[in-house]
């Protein structure tokens, strides 16, 4: 064999290894990067399940506690309230007629607290809220709300009802007050409606104010500086449930507030 034919069969060979050994490396530098991605995704994975289950664990606490309290108002505050209009009536016809003015007035007063109370114990009972379901639940919170004299409140429903999944259906219902709350404290609104759409594929609901509103961004980027979690919870809450929530708000031209959940997370 001639030398030109060694140095030609040489740099064949030589290249051939490159290659092969370059190739090999690429390969297992692939599988490696594949294995790091995917040891990524379920750090990730394993991350968001934790948060979820924390989530999930703490609004049972919340539940738990709301729960109580709820028993609380129904069982002591609602009987004292009850025991002071007995007395007031008790005392009525011994007292002048000037005096009666005021004892009629602080029974109707302690009347009126006595609903309130009620109305606000309902309210904190899960039991009451499935037992009653989600759009009379709202309808009563809105009532609540009117109540107050503050307000003109509104509901409108179309399509046909249906119900969720029971732990679905309490995280919507505080959900929706978390939303009525915020616009109690920061609206300055004096009409507040709430739009329910029951459609074959998914459930729609938009609960809008024509008060202040906000920019929404600034709102966001001011969470951590405020310590408010109005927003996150939202946010939170609508993702435990598969829910999508859509803010449309700006200074002055009120905000509202559109939860859409597909028709497969109902019952």
């Amino acid at each position: 064999m001639q030398t030109s034919e060694v140095i030609a069969l040489t740099i064949i060979i030589s290249t051939t290894l490159i290659l092969l050994i370059g190739g090999t490396l690429i390969y297992f530098l692939f599988l490696y990067q594949r294995k790091r991605y995917r040891h990524q995704q379920e750090v990730l994975e394993l991350r968001e399940a934790f948060n979820q289950t924390l989530l999930q664990s703490k609004l049972e606490i919340q539940e738990q506690t709301l729960d109580h309290i709820s028993k609380e108002l129904h069982a002591n505050f609602s009987h004292l309230v009850s025991l002071i209009n007995i007395n007031l009536s008790e005392i009525l016809p011994q007292s002048s007629s000037e005096i009666k003015e005021n004892i009629l007035e602080t029974k109707s007063l302690a009347k009126q607290l006595l609903g309130e109370l009620k109305a606000l114990s309902s309210s904190l009972n899960t039991d009451h809220i499935l037992h009653i379901g989600f759009v009379k639940a709202l309808d009563n919170e809105l009532t609540r709300l009117s109540k107050t004299k503050k307000y003109e409140v509104s509901i409108t429903k179309t399509g046909e009802e249906y119900r969720f999944a029971a732990e679905h259906e309490i995280i919507l219902f505080r959900l929706c007050q978390e939303i009525l709350n915020n616009t109690v404290k920061y609206s300055k609104a004096k009409r507040v409606t709430a739009t329910i759409i029951f459609s074959p594929t998914s459930f729609r609901l938009e609960v809008a104010d024509d008060g202040i509103g906000f920019d929404i961004d600034l709102a966001l980027e001011q969470v951590a500086e405020k310590g408010s979690t109005g927003l996150m919870n939202i946010k939170k809450r609508a993702h435990l449930i598969n829910a999508e929530v859509l803010l449309n708000s700006k200074p002055n031209e009120g905000t509202s507030f559109v939860i859409i959940i597909p028709r497969e997370q109902t019952k």
